[in-house]
Formats: structure tokens, sequence, C-alpha cells
């Protein structure tokens, strides 16, 4: 068994970070257990009456509860981090740690050998790191992974009523990222974009869309002043962060900042995403990717 030991940013990068696992997992055939994903497993059906986060999914006999789950993996990392600092290694427990490589962008391959050689040799390998990607399989078992993530028809039900409204009178529906808060402060406010150059960039696009009558779901992590998109044709999403998340993979189109958030939503539902690398960025059609790893 796989158990991934540290938790990796917010809901996206812990659900990229979990897929590639996944998706691993679904070509080597083994177990993979995400314990740091407890903040996030009520979401998911397959996920959300395992007290471990396992994939294949299965019900424990503990049933979930966030309290002491928070504090079982609080336990975890700190075991982790003891056995990694003693040097313990053995055919039962094994930590591989990649966080060193992680701070220059250094990706690990799941598939290679010496990850296949490290999950053979011990009966549980503990994972510490974020860049742990394995992009072949991600594509190869993209389906695996939707049906996976699926969210619980709650969640579901709020989205297609959102989708139902915000569809009605339109040709194009473009989904648009304001991430602002934290990214005030990452990468020194690289990507950190006034409300003001959002409603630009809309502008932009609208302008070129011709003929066609084009809306905006607007989704942020902060609240709005709504009278800087006059002019637009936009509704706001639920402000819930998986519903947003998974609204945005109902689109035809996405924009935003450079994010984890964009890329699932882009994956998922197999959406065009543009990135805009500044806030001035002008649109690109032939800039826009669907994520696939």
């Amino acid at each position: 068994m796989v158990i991934i030991s540290n938790e990796s940013g917010q809901l996206a990068n812990r659900l990229i970070l979990f897929a590639h696992f996944v998706a691993n997992a679904t070509e080597y055939r083994y177990q993979v257990a995400n314990p740091s994903f407890h903040d996030y497993a009520s979401y998911f059906p397959s996920l959300s009456n395992d007290f471990l986060c396992r994939y294949p999914g299965t019900d424990s006999r503990l049933k979930p509860n966030r309290t002491l789950q928070r504090a079982f993996f609080k336990l975890l990392r700190k075991g982790t981090s003891l056995y990694r600092g003693l040097r313990l290694g053995g055919p039962r427990c094994a930590v591989l740690d990649i966080t060193p490589t992680d701070r220059g962008n250094q990706i690990f391959d799941l598939s290679s050998a010496p990850f296949i050689e490290a999950r053979s040799a011990t009966r549980y390998l503990f994972t510490k790191g974020w860049l742990f990607r394995d992009g072949a399989n991600f594509g190869k078992h993209g389906e695996t992974l939707r049906r996976f993530f699926t969210p619980a028809p709650e969640y579901l039900e709020r989205i297609d009523l959102l989708m139902e409204r915000a569809r009605q009178d339109c040709d194009q529906l473009v989904g648009v990222h304001i991430r602002q808060g934290d990214y005030k402060k990452w990468l020194k406010g690289k990507h950190y974009y006034s409300s003001e150059a959002y409603a630009q960039l809309m502008r932009r696009y609208r302008d070129a869309a011709g003929e066609r009558r084009v809306r905006f779901l607007i989704c942020s992590n902060e609240p709005q002043d709504e009278r800087l998109f006059a002019g637009l044709d936009y509704v706001m999403g639920n402000n819930h962060e998986l519903e947003d998340l998974y609204s945005f993979a109902r689109c035809d189109q996405l924009i935003g900042p450079p994010s984890t958030y964009t890329l699932w939503a882009s994956f998922i539902g197999k959406v065009p995403l543009f990135v805009a690398e500044s806030a001035e960025a002008p649109f690109r059609q032939e800039s826009c990717v669907v994520f696939d790893g």
C-alpha cells in the first residue's frame, strides 16, 4: 500500500496529487490511501465512508469523523517525519520524501523504476511531496478518475440548477476564475490581478466573439463588486469551493490565472482552458488546451 502522508495545498492541489496516484494505482494494481484528504472526503461518495480515503474505494469499519481523522493524520505526519529522520526503512515500512526536489519543480515519475522498486520493496510506502506525477496514466485512466471523483448528488443538484439558469439564452458559457486572496502573496503577487483587470479581459473576449452570445460564470475566492462587470452578461457562482469547481467543468471555455483549480475543472469537464499569465494577456484561442495531466 502507498500512503500519502503530507498535505499539499487546498482542494484542487490535493485532487491533482491524489489523482496521479489513483491513475498509477489503476495501472499497476495496488492500493493507495490518502488520509490527508479527510477535509474533502465528504464531497465524494467514493471516499466519504472510508476513514483512510483509499483507492480502490472501500467502506472502513471505523466510520469517518473529521476531528478524529485530523488527529490521526497529524500523528501520522509526525510519525513519518520521525521515521525518515532516523533513516529507518525495511520490508514493512519505508518513507519516500521528495520535498527537497519539489522546491526545484522537479517531477518524480510514479512510473519510473525508482518508484516501482521503492513500492515493491516494502509493504507500506509513505510518500511526502507534491510533484509525484504520472502524466501518461493520468490521461489513460481519465474516465476512471472522473468516476472516482464524482461529487455527491446534493452538490450536483445545486450545480444543475445553476447551469440551467446560466445557459438560458446564450451561445457560449465561459467560466472566469477570479483568484485573489492568497494570490496577493503567492509568487510575490505575480498572478494577483485586480477585478477591473478581469473585467477588461472578459470584455476583450466578448468583443472577439462576434455574433456569439457569450455569458460568463464568475467564481472567486473573494467577494466581488459587481458594478465592475457592468455591460457584461454574467452570473455568479454558488460561492462554494466544490460547486464552483465542478460548475467550471460544465462550461464551454475557462479563463483564469495559473491555478490547479481551473486545471482540475478543465480535466473533469474536458473544457479548453486559457491561462492568463498576466493581467493584460490577450485572449488567444490557439492557446486554449484541455488539461490531461
